[in-house]
């Protein structure tokens, strides 16, 4: 590829490796692509935009349960999701 001069090597746990692997054959690349892909994400990120959201989340005030039920809600509605 025009343009990679630089080589990084990196390790991982093996669940890590395996989400990678699952991820890029996913999107049809290489687990290599993710990684540049996903670095890439990161640094467009600015962390005060995250700090802004976490504010504006906390400012809703939702009601809040316990945190196995909110987990279990979101497990169910992420299963609703697939069936639509």
């Amino acid at each position: 590829m025009a343009g990679l001069t630089e080589r990084l090597e990196l390790r991982l746990p093996a669940e890590s490796l395996e989400l990678l692997r699952v991820e890029a054959r996913r999107r049809g690349v290489s687990i290599a692509e993710v990684v540049r892909q996903a670095i890439a994400l990161l640094m467009e990120q600015d962390p005060h935009d995250r700090a802004e959201a976490a504010a504006r989340l906390f400012e809703v005030e939702a009601p809040v349960t316990d945190w196995g039920a909110m987990k279990r809600e979101i497990i169910e509605a992420h299963a609703q999701r697939g069936t639509e």
